[in-house]
Parts: structure tokens; C-alpha cells; sequence
């Protein structure tokens, strides 16, 4: 089956939706957030990354044919073929997502803030990619 443009688009969509909110949400100082503010972030990173993982296992298994095990592998395999230098960020956010639904209570809601504060740069990058290697 060949790569569904309609899917790519979907899921660059909602990554781009997540990255949106997360922004707006970091505009504010962390001390004036509300928890329910706190707890936005945190879906809205789950929210990317799931978009983010779910592009990449498709582009993976139909656009590269690679059959990943893993959300990090995913991401590796698709980020490592269409030249993404910062692949490393990429899984750290793969990471972080794990932490938040498997270890939510361990979670430092301060250092997700200044994460979110070095902005999106990479997977900007990652999306621009797909773009052009996708989308024309």
C-alpha cells in the first residue's frame, strides 16, 4: 500500500495543532499556570507525540517499508531517512511521552515548562522534511 497523503496530512495537522497550544500555554510564566494549565501540557505533548509516532509508522511501513518495534524505532527509521540531524530530540520527546503515561507521578512539571520554552525547532524541521519528500 502505498503512502496515504491523506494521513500524513492528518497527523502533520495535529502535531502542528499540539505545538500550537503548547506555545500559547508557555507564553504564561510557570508560576501563573493553573494546574489544569499544567495538565494541558502535558496532554498536549502526549497528543504531539502520538501524531508524530503514528506519521512515522506509517511512512515507515509504506513509505520505507520498515517494520518498526518501537515508537523510538519509528521515529529513528523515518527521521534518519529524510536527513533529520537532530533525531535525538525526537526520541528524547518519545521519552518524555513514556514518562507521562507510564510515570506520570514522577513527572517534574518545571522542567517539561523549560523544555517547551527551547521550542519545536526539530520537529519543525521533521515536518518541513515530510513536506517535501511527500507532499511536493
Amino acid at each position: 500500500m502505498p503512502v496515504d497523503v491523506d494521513v500524513v496530512k492528518g497527523r502533520m495537522d495535529e502535531v502542528r495543532w499540539a505545538i500550537r497550544e503548547l506555545q500559547r500555554l508557555a507564553s504564561k510564566e510557570f508560576t501563573e499556570l493553573s494546574v489544569d494549565e499544567r495538565y494541558a501540557i502535558r496532554y498536549n505533548i502526549i497528543v504531539l507525540v502520538e501524531s508524530l509516532v503514528s506519521l512515522c509508522l506509517h511512512l515507515a511501513s509504506e513509505g520505507f517499508r520498515g517494520r518498526p518495534t518501537s515508537y523510538r524505532e519509528a521515529v529513528r527509521i523515518v527521521a534518519e531517512r529524510m536527513g533529520v540531524a537532530c533525531v535525538g530530540d525526537l526520541e528524547s520527546l518519545v521519552g518524555l511521552r513514556n514518562l507521562l503515561i507510564h510515570r506520570y507521578w514522577n513527572v517534574e512539571d518545571g522542567k517539561i515548562y523549560q523544555s517547551l520554552k527551547a521550542n519545536f525547532k526539530c520537529v519543525e524541521e521533521f515536518l518541513r522534511r515530510v513536506e517535501e519528500a511527500f507532499l511536493g
